[in-house]
C-alpha cells in the first residue's frame, strides 16, 4: 500500500511539471510572437490618395527602425472603405493585420455600408486632419462657388468627380447640396487622387481636394481653389477665400476635415496593442512625418485610446448632423467599377 501510494505521488509530481513545461512553452511563444509581428497594412483607399500616403510615411519609419516589426501595406478599395473595414474585421485579432483608413467608418451605418465600424476596433493612432478646397481647372471661369451654383440652375450639366457615398468628396457635397438647394451630377472615382485629376483632365469640372493632393497641381498650373473649407486663414492660400464668405451656413459644419487613423480589431491582446501604440506614436512624433504635415499643412492629432474615440465620435456627430439637413445627393455616376 504504501508503495502504490508513493508510486501515485511520483506520477502526480511528473504531471505537474508537464503542465509547468507547457506553461513556459506557451509563455515563451507567446513571448516570441510578439517579439516577432508580420503584419498586413490594409489601407481603405487606393495608391497616391491622402489615406495611402499618409500610411506609407508612418509604415516606412516603422519598417526602417524596428527590426522586430514588420508591415507590408495592401490598397484594397471599394465602398468607401468599407470593403477594408470589413476584411480587416474578418482577420484574427492578433495584432497581424493593420487597418489605416480615413473618417469614412464613422458613417457606415446610415449610409447602409453594414454594421461594422471604428466600435469594433481599438484605435492605434488618429494621426491627422486635412485641409480640404474646391478646385477647378485653372482655365475655367468659375471664379465663386456662386458661379458654379448659378450654372447648374441654369440648366447647363456640371460634373463633379466625387468619391463613393460616404467618401469625403461625397459628405461635403452633401453639406454644399443642403446650403444651396442644387444636386450635381457625380462621377465616381477610387479616390480622390483619380478623381482630382478628372478635373485636370478635363473629365469633370470640379472637385473636392486636400491641400497634400492638389498642391503639386496647383504648382504645375493645372488646377487651382476657390473656397476654402475652413473658416480660418490657411498659409499659402491667404488669397483663396472661406467657403463661409459666399454662404455663412456653413460655420455651423466647421471645423471639419478628413482624418486620418491606425486600428486594430478589438480582441487584440493588450500587450500586443501597446507595442503598435509605442510605434506608431513614435512615427508620429519622429521629425520625418511631423514634417510630412507641416509640408502638407494638416492638422496634428496624435491621439490614442480615449482621446481618439471622443474626437471619431464628436466628427461623426457633426458630419451625421449636417448631412441629414440636406437632401442627400444621389445623382450619380460610376467612373470605376472598383467602387
Amino acid at each position: 500500500m504504501h508503495s502504490l501510494h508513493k508510486q501515485r505521488k511520483i506520477i502526480f509530481k511528473i504531471f505537474l511539471c508537464m503542465i509547468f513545461c507547457l506553461m513556459l512553452s506557451r509563455s515563451g511563444y507567446a513571448a516570441e510572437k510578439l517579439k516577432h509581428i508580420n503584419a498586413e497594412g490594409v489601407i481603405a483607399w487606393g495608391r497616391g490618395g491622402g489615406t495611402d500616403l499618409l500610411a506609407r510615411t508612418l509604415i516606412s519609419y516603422i519598417n526602417a527602425k524596428y527590426k522586430d516589426l514588420n508591415i507590408v501595406p495592401v490598397n484594397r478599395t471599394g465602398f468607401a472603405g468599407a470593403a477594408a473595414l470589413q476584411y480587416a474585421y474578418n482577420q484574427k485579432p492578433d495584432g497581424t493585420t493593420i487597418l489605416f483608413s480615413a473618417e469614412n467608418p464613422t458613417l457606415f451605418s446610415m449610409l447602409g455600408y453594414g454594421d461594422k465600424n471604428y466600435k469594433d476596433f481599438d484605435c492605434i493612432l488618429l494621426a491627422g486632419k486635412e485641409t480640404v478646397g474646391l478646385i477647378v481647372p485653372t482655365n475655367s471661369g468659375w471664379r465663386t462657388v456662386h458661379d458654379i451654383v448659378d450654372t447648374v440652375k441654369s440648366d447647363v450639366e456640371v460634373v463633379e468627380a466625387s468619391t463613393n457615398i460616404g467618401g469625403m468628396i461625397w459628405n461635403i457635397t452633401g453639406m454644399l447640396n443642403h446650403l444651396t438647394g442644387v444636386n450635381f451630377v457625380q462621377e465616381w472615382y477610387t479616390d480622390d487622387k483619380s478623381a482630382m485629376e478628372a478635373v485636370f483632365t478635363g473629365q469633370a469640372d470640379f472637385t473636392f481636394a486636400k491641400i497634400q493632393l492638389a498642391r503639386e497641381a496647383i504648382r504645375n498650373g493645372r488646377v487651382r481653389y476657390i473656397a476654402m473649407i475652413s473658416d480660418e486663414e490657411i498659409e499659402g492660400f491667404e488669397d483663396v477665400p472661406s467657403i463661409t464668405k459666399e454662404y455663412p451656413e456653413f460655420k455651423n459644419y466647421l471645423p471639419w476635415g478628413s482624418f486620418y487613423g491606425v486600428f486594430v480589431k478589438k480582441g487584440t491582446p493588450p500587450e500586443i496593442i501597446q507595442r503598435w501604440q509605442e510605434a506608431f506614436i513614435d512615427a508620429y512624433n519622429s521629425d520625418a512625418f511631423q514634417r510630412y504635415l507641416r509640408i502638407n499643412q494638416m492638422d496634428a492629432l496624435g491621439l490614442q485610446g480615449d482621446e481618439a474615440n471622443k474626437y471619431i465620435d464628436a466628427w461623426g456627430n457633426k458630419t451625421l448632423t449636417a448631412l441629414s439637413k440636406g437632401e442627400l445627393n444621389m445623382n450619380y455616376r460610376f467612373s470605376s467599377l472598383e467602387d
